[in-house]
């Protein structure tokens, strides 16, 4: 709803909105001729969708946008809240190192947590703002950790039909692998200002890694070493002799067993996506050389 047609009141990104809901002095006049042209301009739908979360801390404006609206609009709010300890896990996850939205070093979960407020970490007083800004009839409290499926569940709150299609489907937007976020969480740590995840989502999205999920290895090799090294070469000094005194075969044992592993600096998880990365670009890399090389071979 608020990004499409280019006019005079559109944003550029869910980012721009979220900014302007906060910073711009002129945001209600704004969201109304927005979300009037919206509307207007297509008259053949009679159902319109708008999810933000950035709106659900907003309830006063946003009611007044809705009062506003009422004249060629009927307008229900739908509010999702989860259990705290996941949601607080989920938003620091989010705005604390994937969307880096603090100056400084990626902070703690433990120093992030008073953040939490602006983001609508009290419940109560997020459905108090919403109770007092529209009419009682108008709003919905719905639990998230009670909704097999969420989408299900806000169509038959907003009183539209389930797509055949989707019976039996569960659709809902899954936090990162714990590697991924590894990696978001050591590209974002070099910025010391609030610093968008775009460059590193769109190279991890475009390599097919973002939504894999990856198994911990242990980078640790199992070949043994020193007095392990020691004893396992020895354990063939029986057979070794018997071979040398029945076919004259004599065999020396190694001086030097496997070398001992590295102190690895970075956290062994995030290797595999890296590696998942290097191959992709390099399939990718050499498909374009394959083109350039066949194009200069065509006669001009």
């Amino acid at each position: 709803m608020e990004r499409g047609e280019a006019t005079p009141y559109d944003f550029e990104s869910a980012d721009d909105l979220q900014r302007a809901l906060s910073e711009d002095p002129t945001i209600e006049d704004r969201l109304v001729a927005l979300l009037t042209e919206r509307l207007k301009s297509r008259a053949a739908l009679n159902t319109f969708v708008w999810s933000h979360i950035g709106l659900a801390v907003h309830a006063g404006l946003i009611g007044r946008v809705i009062a506003r609206l009422s004249p060629i609009c009927e307008t229900e709010v739908v509010l999702y809240f989860r259990h705290q300890a996941s949601w607080l896990v989920s938003a620091y996850l989010q705005w604390g190192v994937k969307h880096k939205a603090s100056v400084g070093p990626i902070r703690t979960f433990a120093e992030w947590l008073p953040e939490a407020q602006s983001r609508g970490a009290d419940y109560r007083r997020v459905i108090e703002s919403w109770c007092a800004s529209i009419m009682p009839g108008q709003l919905h409290l719905r639990s998230y950790d009670q909704a097999a499926d969420v989408v299900t569940d806000f169509l038959i709150t907003a009183g539209l039909q389930l797509p055949p299609e989707s019976q039996g489907t569960t659709r809902h937007y899954q936090t990162p692998d714990p590697t991924i976020m590894t990696l978001y969480r050591l590209y974002q740590g070099q910025s010391d200002e609030e610093a968008l995840p775009g460059a590193l989502q769109r190279t991890l999205a475009v390599n097919g890694v973002e939504k894999k999920r990856y198994r911990d290895v242990d980078p640790r090799s199992t070949l043994p070493t020193g007095q392990e090294w020691q004893r396992f070469a020895a354990s063939f000094d029986a057979e070794n002799a018997t071979l040398a005194r029945d076919f004259g075969l004599v065999l020396s044992a190694p001086s030097d067993g496997p070398a001992i592993d590295p102190q690895h600096a970075a956290p062994a998880v995030v290797v595999p996506a890296l590696l998942d990365l290097i191959i992709s670009m390099d399939r990718r890399i050499s498909a374009l050389e394959k083109r350039l090389r066949d194009a200069a071979a065509r006669p001009e």
